[in-house]
């Protein structure tokens, strides 16, 4: 009997699908998370072959993982893993989550999520989302990314039929619109436009770059499609900010991040990795917002579905994390602002 649940236990293979949350994913990143073991570890694996996606062996550590593929691997390598100690995250970080729930039932959970929260690995669990559910949800699926410094909303499914639905609708685009708000370093001559500039992700510095068509290297860069409207302008002491309207149409990884940086030339407030010129005032000016925390001034404010697979059942539902409403399938979904946005739209109006 005992040898035969070792068996069963140690040599059975364990297959995890990857979700729209994953796309774009590195394999070494996602095993990192997946088996909660180390880089080194896991490029262990990867070498050895222990690992394959969709029934091949990936050798390539920086291979990128798509939704709709299949990672397989040993039952042991998950079993070791969770017998290792590694910090989880304490009580009040539950409680800090619960208070970013704009609505819940037994199939999703709609955030308002913080500024400094991961919605993937690699955070102090205290501030990552998937280490604070794991200890209170057997099941739940992150539909998909958002950065950890910025805010907005974030879909939850509790079941993997549902989050297979949710993430189709967003893979599919035709049927979802999602709206962002962002904060930016200048003012912009052209107050309304689209910006329609591929991508390629360099996995060494972790940053987007915005390419020419006459720049592209065929097979690595991604279409990438961002529209915004300047809706304010503000002098704050000596520097000028522009408060703009933005719709993505791929969810690009950092994709309103570079957009905005490299072909308005205006990056977002306070963000240094994408080219934020830190000054006296500004710097000030963050201290004032943020405190010892990090975050850029960007927030995913709405999201519209045309027909949402799961019944909210209000058509209007609304608390101080957002607004929900719903009629004939069709949901939309409006987050408040974050306590940093309200801060810095209220030094602004001084």
């Amino acid at each position: 009997m005992f040898l035969t649940t070792f068996i069963k236990s140690h040599f059975t293979k364990l297959s995890v699908p990857v979700f729209n949350s994953h796309s774009g994913t590195r394999i070494d990143k996602f095993l990192i998370a997946d088996l909660n073991r180390s880089w080194n570890e896991v490029q262990k694996l990867i070498r050895n072959g222990e690992i394959n996606v969709n029934n091949k062996k990936i050798k390539d550590h920086q291979f990128l993982l798509k939704e709709g593929d299949v990672v397989t691997y040993w039952n042991k390598l998950k079993k070791q893993a969770d017998t290792q100690l590694r910090p989880v995250p304490n009580i009040q970080a539950y409680e800090e989550l619960k208070k970013m729930i704009l609505y819940e039932n037994d199939q999703i959970i709609i955030l308002n999520k913080k500024h400094g929260y991961a919605s993937q690995g690699g955070a102090n669990p205290n501030y990552n989302i998937p280490e604070i559910l794991n200890l209170y949800f057997k099941n739940f699926y992150i539909i998909h990314r958002l950065d950890q410094l910025t805010s907005g909303l974030l879909i939850i499914a509790k079941n993997k039929d549902i989050a297979t639905e949710i993430s189709t609708i967003i893979q599919e685009k035709a049927f979802i619109t999602k709206k962002y708000i962002a904060v930016v370093q200048g003012l912009i001559k052209v107050q309304k436009g689209l910006i329609d500039r591929p991508l390629l992700f360099n996995t060494n510095n972790q940053k987007q770059t915005c390419y020419n068509e006459e720049q592209l290297l065929e097979g690595k860069y991604l279409p990438a499609r961002t529209s915004y409207e300047v809706i304010e302008e503000y002098q704050y002491q000596d520097e000028m900010y522009s408060i703009l309207d933005l719709q993505i149409f791929e969810g690009r990884k950092h994709q309103i991040r570079a957009h905005l940086s490299q072909v308005l030339k205006t990056p977002i407030l306070f963000d240094q990795k994408y080219g934020f010129q830190f000054t006296k005032t500004n710097r000030d000016l963050q201290t004032s917002i943020f405190g010892e925390n990090q975050g850029i001034m960007l927030q995913a404010k709405r999201i519209v579905f045309q027909n949402f697979p799961v019944d909210i059942n209000e058509s209007f539902y609304q608390n101080s994390n957002g607004t929900i409403i719903q009629k004939n399938g069709k949901l939309e979904i409006e987050a408040t602002f974050s306590t940093e946005f309200e801060s810095l739209f209220q030094k602004l109006s001084k």
